[in-house]
């Protein structure tokens, strides 16, 4: 009774210790600024292939593709000469194990699979070209995306959704659509009463690969104010102290942090990082950053 009295006590003293440690900001924003060239790997994790499609005209099938992997390279001084090469793994994930065995189930009687069959082998999608939108969040992609034995080219519609730095590591992120028809890749199964055309909502996170140089945004002018609090170094920062520090430097953003604490590496230029001791609270140094 006591060993599991202990053994809960420290699993809930170490789950509180991991969310005092979690970021308490938002590390990603839309800001193209963020953003440096070089290579990215797709994050597995946080890629998905959404598709959708009308089911006998009563209501609609979808599920997900996930597990892609590949790379993304973007060119910063001339977006037009990025490039996408990824591969999406034929393994649904979906609301129904019904639905997903149906998918992936062999034909019957030697015949053809109504769709996917079990061994399909993963799509590819591979650019040919890439047009930045006039706004520059976004940008229309032309390739060739290879699927059930059969390349067509595709087009897809993407928006730059957010980047920023995750335990160091630069990462980018884009959402967006593109129509294919199913029959184009010999996908018949059932036509056409599920229809051919195939609506794709994709949502992609890369992260920097190791060795790339990581960006270093320009610090610009004091954004932050960090000069400003001058007249507190030494003193410990009480209520009323933080209070006037806000108040006198406007920062968008305050993080008082101890020598210990454990932040995001993002960068950004509005936001004041006082370091104070640990115990005291004694206010020693402040940036921007």
């Amino acid at each position: 009774m006591t060993a599991k009295f202990w053994i809960g006590g420290a699993l809930a003293l170490a789950s509180v210790a991991a969310i005092a440690q979690m970021p308490t900001e938002k590390p990603g924003s839309a800001d193209p600024a963020r953003v440096s060239g070089g290579t990215y790997t797709a994050d597995p994790n946080h890629t998905l292939v959404g598709w959708t499609v009308d089911h006998l005209g009563f209501s609609d099938y979808f599920g997900l593709f996930g597990d892609v992997t590949g790379t993304l390279i973007l060119d910063k001084a001339d977006p037009a000469r990025s490039k996408l090469d990824v591969t999406i793994p034929i393994k649904p994930v979906t609301a129904s194990a019904g639905l997903n065995e149906h998918l992936v189930r062999p034909g019957k009687d030697g015949g053809k699979p109504d769709f996917f069959g079990p061994d399909q082998a993963a799509a590819r999608y591979v650019s040919t070209s890439v047009q930045p939108s006039a706004d520059g969040m976004g940008a229309y992609i032309l390739g060739n995306l290879t699927l059930n034995g059969v390349t067509k080219p595709v087009a897809i519609q993407a928006r730059f959704t957010g980047a920023g730095a995750m335990r160091g590591t630069e990462t980018v992120g884009f959402s967006g659509r593109a129509l294919i028809r199913r029959s184009d890749f010999g996908i018949n199964g059932a036509l056409p009463l599920v229809s051919d055309e195939v609506e794709l909502n994709l949502t992609a996170a890369f992260e920097k690969e190791a060795g790339e140089p990581q960006a270093r945004p320009d610090p610009g002018p004091n954004a932050c104010n960090a000069d400003k609090v001058q007249p507190w170094i030494g003193k410990a920062a009480t209520p009323a102290v933080r209070t006037a520090v806000g108040k006198a430097t406007g920062a968008g953003t305050i993080r008082w942090l101890y020598p210990d604490s454990i932040v995001t590496k993002d960068y950004r230029v509005e936001r004041l990082n006082v370091s104070i001791d640990k115990g005291s609270d004694i206010i020693r140094s402040a940036r921007c950053g």
